[in-house]
């Protein structure tokens, strides 16, 4: 048991009894509070609990959201992040700390900023107006260049004055919009609008010198990203420092940190382009010195195999007197058949040759009428009894047979339809019998089964 007084009469509290009673003082005395602050030291463990501190250049407190209040929370807390909490006070007995349990979080500032950049830039990275297969790309040597900017700014000089030292008889045009604040971003798009129904530049240059993200926002507007993507020139996007981005320069075709940069990257050094020409035309040189020496060494190969063409045209002369007494030969060979057959269809066709033919047609058609005459009588004698057979047998499948031998031939009238069940008549109904000779008509006194 806890002493609460000694001898000198001094209430002793236990430091659970101290902790206690500021526990009750903190809740009691404070309701819900909204705090402002930078979320530093986050941790979520497998709970699902965001544990962090909240601070400012003077102080911190210590934070906790618990998981069911994060369901309506619109975005992914981060350290560094400028925050506004609602919750109540606490008091953590077990380390004696206190602390605020947050119910409600937004983000604040630039933070809420950067919240609705990356919320921007998911959506349209999503849609594939970053994609690089469709980015174009910037001309080798653009002529004629056109700058959107602030005609005021330090961009357009140093862009202006890094081109000029690289390449004099460029041409730069500059078309001259507000780089922040309202309506900032729709005369950028407009401006990029314009140029394209324009169309007589060969790249378009989007510049400003660095600032906060406040400063640099219109450039992560909607709109000017949907008029770089939808711009058929080519677009460069230098705005702001190096460690600047923005949605700019992800919708560009090119993004340069800084506008000097930009020039630099755009223009190449007229020194540097005489030197590459000059490199270009000592290749070119050795490559047609190793072209003729490599031709020259296969033209000697080839006069190698080909030999001396004389006594290739000394063989072919060969071949060619052979060929042509083979077709001699061919030739009166051919004759000699030719006139063997005519002179066999002289033969055939002289009168001798006629009459010996029509007489052996003779004896042939004389020796066929014999062999006719004698076939005759065999033949209709063989025809006579195959007749007879076939009478024999007509009679005896016939139905007058059949009828000469007793039977009778039941057909109802008036069709006359033959009979073949006592079930095909009622009494009373007329029956015609065919006998072998004569017929009888019968009326139906009784049907038997």
């Amino acid at each position: 048991m806890e002493l609460t007084e000694d001898l000198f009469g001094r209430e002793i509290l236990s430091v659970a009894e101290l902790t206690g009673r500021l526990k009750d003082l903190i809740e009691t005395g404070f309701g819900l509070v909204w705090v402002a602050g930078e979320i530093s030291n986050l941790r979520r463990p497998t709970s699902g609990h965001y544990y962090f501190t909240l601070k400012d250049q003077a102080a911190q407190i210590r934070a906790v959201m618990f998981r069911i209040q994060q369901r309506y929370l619109g975005f992914e807390p981060t350290d560094g992040q400028e925050v506004l909490v609602r919750g109540r006070l606490s008091v953590y007995e077990l380390r004696g700390e206190y602390q605020i349990l947050v119910d409600y979080m937004e983000p604040r500032g630039e933070g809420a900023l950067r919240l609705a950049l990356e919320k921007l830039k998911a959506a349209l990275a999503a849609e594939g107006l970053f994609d690089q297969a469709r980015k174009k790309r910037p001309p080798f040597l653009p002529r004629r260049v056109a700058i959107v900017t602030s005609p005021t700014g330090a961009a357009v000089r140093d862009f202006i004055r890094v081109a000029r030292r690289r390449f004099e008889n460029v041409t730069l045009s500059v078309y001259p919009v507000r780089v922040q604040g309202e309506g900032a971003a729709q005369e950028i798009a407009q401006a990029l609008t314009d140029l394209n129904r324009w169309g007589d530049f060969d790249l378009i240059v989007l510049t400003r010198g660095g600032g906060s993200l406040e400063d640099l926002w219109a450039f992560n507007e909607e709109v000017v990203a949907r008029a770089i993507a939808a711009s058929n020139i080519p677009v460069v996007s230098a705005v702001g420092h190096e460690i600047d981005f923005t949605i700019a320069d992800f919708a560009a075709d090119f993004r340069a940190p800084t506008p000097s940069a930009a020039a630099e990257l755009i223009f190449r050094e007229r020194s540097e382009l005489t030197g590459h020409l000059a490199g270009l035309t000592r290749r070119l040189a050795a490559g047609m010195s190793r072209r003729t020496a490599l031709s020259r060494e296969r033209l000697s190969h080839l006069r190698t195999r080909l030999g001396d063409p004389r006594r290739a045209l000394a063989d072919r002369r060969l071949r060619l007197d052979d060929l042509a007494a083979e077709l001699v030969r061919a030739v009166q060979e051919t004759l000699s058949r030719r006139r063997q057959i005519l002179n066999l269809a002289k033969l055939r066709f002289s009168p001798a040759g006629q009459k010996a033919r029509l007489n052996l047609n003779r004896t042939k058609l004389r020796n066929m009428e014999r062999s006719l005459i004698r076939s005759g009588p065999n033949l209709l004698d063989r025809t006579r009894g195959r007749l007879a057979e076939l009478t024999v047998r007509l009679d005896a499948l016939s139905p007058l047979g059949v009828l000469k031998r007793g039977y009778a031939l039941a057909r109802k009238k008036p069709d006359l339809k033959p009979l073949r069940t006592s079930r095909e008549v009622s009494r009373g109904d007329r029956v015609n019998l065919l006998l072998a000779q004569g017929e009888l008509d019968l009326v139906v006194d009784e049907v038997l089964a």
